[in-house]
């Protein structure tokens, strides 16, 4: 009986583990379902500028970039002590990782170690878990609410909902051997800065004039419908921001085209497809993500910009080896067109670090790619893997627009915060201009045998070398 219930068990984790079937998630989250308590040590050199970007901040908190100037350097120092507890009973499903570490803008500060200690003082951070899942999973149907990371599409960066940061989510799921439908109703933290109330409370749609959406509620409703016909997958998405009123069903409808819902003031919508095709080893893929375009019925000159985002790549597996290369593009209004804070195509995080600052940061991560809009990146990776040894390497060539920000002259990338400010009224008294493009070499590598782990990131003339053990 006890052989038969660990097969049993093996099955289902087998399912969990490799099935084609397995929800949008990253595949970092996915491969971590497991019992485990580990002790990471390490000690790494670096000349890293220890600066986030912020913006119009205060006691309610700082918005803040997590990618311009630190570029996620903070994903690259792991938790000093973490546990992982995963229970499975008749396709019920607990996951929950509990990381013991620094403090997000520590992390920054002081990559030198990751143990709890910035300047001489005592940090830890309080966010965690980091990960957390309650699901039910069977062969043809997933259920999960939790905090884990989303990913859509086959892309390594992709436009439309990525795994750049983790989503507060419940995700349904259903597929048979030539459709799959997915619908993701996600949460965005809902505090403003002072600067950004003002404008979500001044500020209305031009079409509904005086009605004003400030109610603090951010959500994000999400599905798409994926069809396989032989070793070809196309999938068609929609995303649709809701903020300053809680949404209803109009908003929600997990089959409704919510770009016919008009939810003028309160909606911003996004379509997308992409697609993979398989041959031999080598799998060609694309994505494309539509927000606005400017068509030749629409009321008004330059009510909206056109704003889309798109990507193709192809990747290459032979036995334990792996090449890949992508092209991604994003226009300057991709994600921001809507003057309204809550609006933006965003997913907003926050963070208190008691010994460093800002001390409140409101994180703004992108819902899609990577390093936001009008920005260009070519990619190209490899990874090598046998037994207890791995390696990986990635080089990216990103191009990103930068702007002037008139409340402070300073020059910075274009980030969620520049909205687009034609469609709404009174009409705005400050915008930020644009200026040149920034071009960025980045550069990683990490290698691991057994519990020595060795991870690099080289972005121009910033560096950051690290070594870890792991118990």
């Amino acid at each position: 009986m006890l052989k038969q219930k660990f097969i049993i068990f093996l099955l289902l984790f087998s399912s969990i583990y490799f099935s084609e079937f397995i929800f949008y998630s990253s595949n970092n989250f996915e491969n971590n379902f497991e019992n485990k308590f580990s002790i990471n040590i390490m000690c790494s050199f670096s000349n890293w500028s220890n600066g986030f970007v912020v913006f119009h901040g205060d006691g309610n908190g700082y918005p803040t970039n997590p990618a311009e100037n630190v570029f996620y350097l903070f994903d690259n120092i792991k938790p000093f002590l973490e546990i992982s507890l995963f229970y499975n009973f008749q396709n019920l499903v607990l996951y929950t990782n509990i990381p013991f570490q620094k403090e997000i803008i520590s992390k920054v500060k002081d990559p030198s170690t990751n143990f709890f200690l910035v300047d001489g003082k005592p940090t830890f951070d309080m966010n965690g878990p980091e990960n957390f899942l309650l699901g039910y999973i069977s062969d043809n149907i997933f259920i999960g609410i939790g905090r884990f990371p989303l990913h859509w599409g086959d892309s390594k960066y992709p436009i439309s909902i990525s795994d750049t940061t983790f989503q507060d989510n419940i995700t349904f799921s259903t597929k048979n051997n030539f459709f799959k439908y997915t619908y993701h109703l996600i949460s965005s933290y809902p505090l403003l800065s002072s600067y950004e109330q003002e404008v979500q409370r001044k500020y209305f749609e031009k079409h509904t004039p005086s009605t004003n959406f400030f109610e603090p509620v951010k959500t994000i409703a999400a599905h798409r419908f994926d069809f396989f016909i032989d070793n070809f997958r196309i999938g068609i998405g929609e995303i649709n921001v809701v903020g300053g009123k809680i949404p209803d069903i109009i908003d929600i409808n997990p089959l409704m085209f919510f770009h016919n819902t008009y939810g003028e003031g309160y909606s911003n919508v996004l379509s997308s497809i992409d697609f993979n095709v398989k041959v031999s080893n080598i799998s060609i893929y694309g994505e494309f993500c539509l927000d606005d375009i400017n068509g030749p019925t629409e009321v008004g000159k330059n009510y909206k910009s056109d704003a889309y985002g798109y990507n193709f790549g192809m990747s290459l597996d032979y036995k334990s080896f792996n090449v890949w290369i992508e092209y991604d593009f994003t226009t300057e209004w991709m994600y921001i067109t809507n003057y309204l804070p809550y609006l933006r195509v965003n997913v907003r995080h926050f963070y208190i670090d008691n010994n460093s600052s800002p001390s409140r940061s409101l994180m703004d991560y992108p819902l899609g790619f990577r390093y936001g809009p009008d920005a260009t990146m070519i990619s190209l990776g490899f990874s090598f893997s046998k037994n207890d040894f791995k390696i990986s390497t990635e080089y990216n060539f990103l191009v990103k627009g930068m702007v002037i920000d008139d409340s402070s002259g300073k020059i910075r990338w274009k980030w969620f915060w520049d909205s687009w400010s034609g469609n709404v009224n009174p009409t705005p008294e400050s915008s930020v201009i644009n200026t040149f493009d920034q071009v960025y070499n980045i550069f990683s590598i990490e290698f691991s045998y057994k519990f020595l782990s060795f991870k690099s990131l080289f972005i121009d003339k910033n560096y950051f070398i690290s070594l870890q053990v792991n118990f």
